[in-house]
């Protein structure tokens, strides 16, 4: 019996060759773009699970109530607070992440410019790590000591053999290597391939205080492991205890610590540098389930549309006995061989796609991956349920014609309803078309705005480079050497870029009489030339010198939005007034008020913010090129010119520079990666509903060609024609625009939510939608149309 469903279901297929072609494409590409997308959901889902004690790994995060803002990094007091202040804590492990140091081979010419983190020995009993070789148990205790991977053993020393041998920091700290780790998997949050032990801090860093509550840094973050059967819902009211005991009763208000588990912290702001965007899988797995079910629906829309050729086989084999279900087994099975069909279709289109998509989302995914058990699994899965939407109810359908009604000449569907399911399902996809369009549009304007927006500042012909030693008359040598090229405007040392992703942060305090006001505020420590090289406009008060820096009498640049935490208005009034670090008797003369600039990316709205000169955390010179578009000729050779000029001062390091605008497109990404996505997915979801309007095109033409004849005959033209068999069709299309365009005026608002500064959304960008959409309709009818028209009535004709 099935060898036969199977034998009928070919000769079917071979009998339509045109249909089945469509069908097969469609189903391809549907369950293509759902292998794809759950191969990258499966990847960035499964982060950090392998660890043994997972389920109780936490990380101590921080909250600005107020702004309701969290923050991964917290004070590096925190660390001897949890020590005291949390017995419910088995382990407390604080890393701090370090980027631009030169790490060398004494010896050797091998140099390199790396980032590392410091991390105790506590961390290979907090995470699970396999050891090549070296002593779990007390690899990172000892000061200036280092701990590699595998593959960074090699890198240094061609050979994991490499215990007691030396690497050295910055030219001037020898690290013995006292152990060497399996290189860490794709899927971790913590992919530090040196790690250097923690007591090395008060060398290497001696600027850095381990007991501060004041000013704290996204690099700095601290990992508890939990004691068995600790709830970190139950620890409130400890976090609550540690505010006010290091921060004051009245910090309460706007500052709360509290414990984010293992399984999330991919999903934010880790020390991978990379994270899991939550809302683009959601949008990804959604987006793939509407190209599947727009596949479905063609394959629903073509199988009805034919009951009229298949009327005649259903009603002769229910007057040989055959039953309604073995009919529906019948046409299931043929469902079941378009989507087997499709669906190896559809792994050959996966494999080529690939690459692409992983490049895209910046994701390691391999060939590999699609050949795997649980994919095979998904795949299984996948194809079931494909035959079930695409098959279940044609095959009901077709099966419940009456015999009577079936045998019939010149048969016609018995029922004409005044909105079939095929016109919905024609409908639905253009609907899901439009919304894709639209969104595409929507999303490539903010990103645009993005580009182009003014952020208080100017990004353009800026190169920064990272300063490996800020003492003075190293840095005045520097200034000396840059600014004797042509090519260069200005130059500007300081703690980071006028915006940055990673930034200082610093409570300050404004009294006025016995009132307080706390301002979370962010602090830039630069040079007197920062506001120059960045063109940050003064409003009112003076420059910055660099001989600032007296504690008796610091000096502070403050901007708008400080300003006006402080209850002031008018710039000038600002002028000489004191804020006071923290709930301290240190305090700063306001001498400057600078116009508002952006400070992060535009997802946030502008900080308090102050600019104060701070040579000891100058880490970045910021290099202003001569004008404003400078030559590709002009751009080499500045940078020769400070490549040279930096290596006479820094000689034995690694050089390396980037372009500001580009470092700052970095803060876009997702959205960039998400505008990719929606484009190649809408362009699947066009391809996909045009050829099911191609076959159903085609199907009416066939089914309407005596009725074409007749018309030529009697003097109907050939544009005649074609407006009489596409007018149906844009009816449908015309219908889905108007359904279409509230529902993705609503989404792209929900999404442009995610921004403090965003587009407004436009009319003309649903009315484009739609126009581009019915030309897209019209020229996949009118091919078919047009063909139709053309044929000579004779033959169209010549059985009557």
């Amino acid at each position: 019996m099935i060898r036969n469903y199977v034998k009928n279901a070919f000769r079917n297929l071979t009998k339509s060759k045109g249909y089945s072609f469509i069908n097969i494409t469609g189903l391809a590409v549907g369950m293509a773009c759902a292998v794809l997308i759950f191969l990258v959901v499966r990847h960035e889902t499964s982060y950090d699970r392998f660890h043994t004690n997972g389920n109780r790994i936490y990380r101590v995060e921080g909250e600005n109530i107020k702004e309701k803002h969290t923050y991964p990094g917290t004070y590096t007091g925190m660390t001897n607070a949890l020590h005291t202040d949390l017995p419910e804590a088995e382990l407390v492990v604080p890393i701090l992440q370090t980027r631009g140091s030169t790490l060398a081979v004494p010896n050797s010419d091998k140099r390199f410019k790396e980032t590392f983190v410091f991390a105790g020995n506590e961390l290979f009993h907090l995470l699970d790590y396999n050891w090549v070789t070296g002593d779990s148990r007390t690899a990172l205790s000892q000061p200036n000591t280092v701990v590699l991977t595998r593959a960074y053993a090699e890198k240094y020393f061609g050979t994991t053999d490499v215990l007691s041998k030396t690497v050295q920091l910055d030219n001037k700290q020898d690290l013995l290597v006292v152990g060497v780790l399996e290189d860490y998997p794709a899927t971790t949050s913590f992919p530090f391939d040196i790690l250097v032990s923690f007591p090395t801090i008060k060398s290497a860093k001696p600027d850095i205080d381990l007991n501060r509550w004041n000013g704290w840094s996204d690099n700095f973050q601290v990992f508890v492991l939990l004691k068995n059967g600790i709830n970190p819902a139950q620890l409130t009211r400890r976090f609550q205890h540690i505010v006010v005991k290091y921060l004051g009763k009245e910090a309460l208000a706007d500052k709360r610590f509290f414990l984010n588990s293992l399984s999330q912290i991919h999903y934010g702001s880790n020390l991978g540098g990379r994270s899991a965007n939550i809302p683009l899988l959601k949008t990804l797995s959604f987006i793939s389930l509407l190209v599947l079910l727009i596949a479905c629906f063609n394959f629903i829309n073509l199988s009805t549309a034919q009951a009229f050729k298949r009327a005649r086989e259903v009603g002769i084999r229910k007057a040989i006995g055959s039953t309604r279900l073995s009919l529906v087994y019948q046409f299931l099975t043929e469902a079941g061989l378009l989507t087997f069909l499709g669906a190896l279709t559809a792994i050959l289109l996966a494999q080529i796609s690939l690459p692409a998509v992983a490049t895209t989302l910046a994701i390691p995914l391999t060939y590999s991956d699609i050949f795997t058990w649980q994919t095979a699994l998904f795949a299984s899965g996948l194809l079931v349920l494909t035959t079930l939407l695409a098959g279940v109810y044609p095959a009901l359908r077709l099966s419940g014609m009456a015999p009577i009604w079936a045998l019939k000449n010149n048969v016609s569907l018995p029922h004409k309803q005044w909105f079939s399911l095929r016109q919905g399902l024609v409908v639905v996809q253009f609907m899901v078309s439009l919304i894709l369009i639209s969104s595409a549009f929507l999303i490539n304007q903010q990103l645009d705005f993005f580009r182009n927006a003014d952020l208080g500042f100017d990004k353009s012909a800026l190169i920064t480079v990272s300063i490996p030693d800020n003492k003075p008359e190293k840095l005045q040598a520097l200034r000396n050497q840059l600014i004797e090229s042509p090519q260069i405007k200005d130059v500007s040392f300081s703690f980071n870029s006028a915006s940055a992703e990673s930034n200082w942060m610093q409570g300050m305090q404004y009294r006025k009489g016995v009132e307080t006001t706390d301002i979370k505020t962010q602090m830039k420590m630069a040079d007197s030339h920062y506001m120059a090289t960045y063109g940050i406009q003064l409003l009112a008060g003076e420059k910055l010198k660099d001989t600032d820096t007296s504690s008796a009498s610091f000096k502070i640049i403050a901007n708008e939005v400080f300003i006006n935490r402080m209850g002031i208005s008018r710039p000038r009034e600002a002028i000489g007034q004191r804020v006071y670090y923290g709930d301290g008797q240190e305090f700063a003369t306001i001498v400057g008020v600078t116009k508002n600039f952006n400070v992060n990316s535009l997802h946030q709205k502008i900080d308090p913010t102050v600019i104060q000169v701070v040579p000891n955390n100058y880490y970045q010179a910021s290099i202003k090129l001569q004008g404003e578009k400078p030559t590709a000729g002009t751009v080499q050779a500045a940078l020769a010119h400070i490549e040279k000029a930096w290596t006479a001062t820094f000689p034995n390091q690694v050089f390396d520079y980037s372009f500001l605008d580009q470092a700052l497109a970095q803060a876009y990404q997702s959205e960039t990666r998400m505008a990719k996505l929606i484009e190649a997915s809408t362009f699947l979801a066009i391809l996909i509903a045009c050829l099911g309007l191609f076959g159903l095109a085609t199907f009416t033409a066939e089914q309407r060609t005596k009725e074409i004849g007749v018309r030529k005959v009697v003097g109907a033209s050939v544009s005649g024609i074609v407006i009489l068999l596409a007018k149906d069709f844009l009816k449908l299309v015309l219908l889905a625009i108007i359904i279409a365009s509230p529902i993705a005026w609503y989404a792209m608002s929900q999404w442009l939510q995610n921004f403090e500064f965003k587009v407004e959304i436009q009319w003309w960008v649903f009315a484009l939608t739609g126009l581009l959409t019915a030309g897209i309709a019209l020229l996949t009818v009118s091919f078919q149309s047009i063909r139709a028209a053309l044929v000579n009535p004779v033959k169209s004709l010549r059985t009557e």
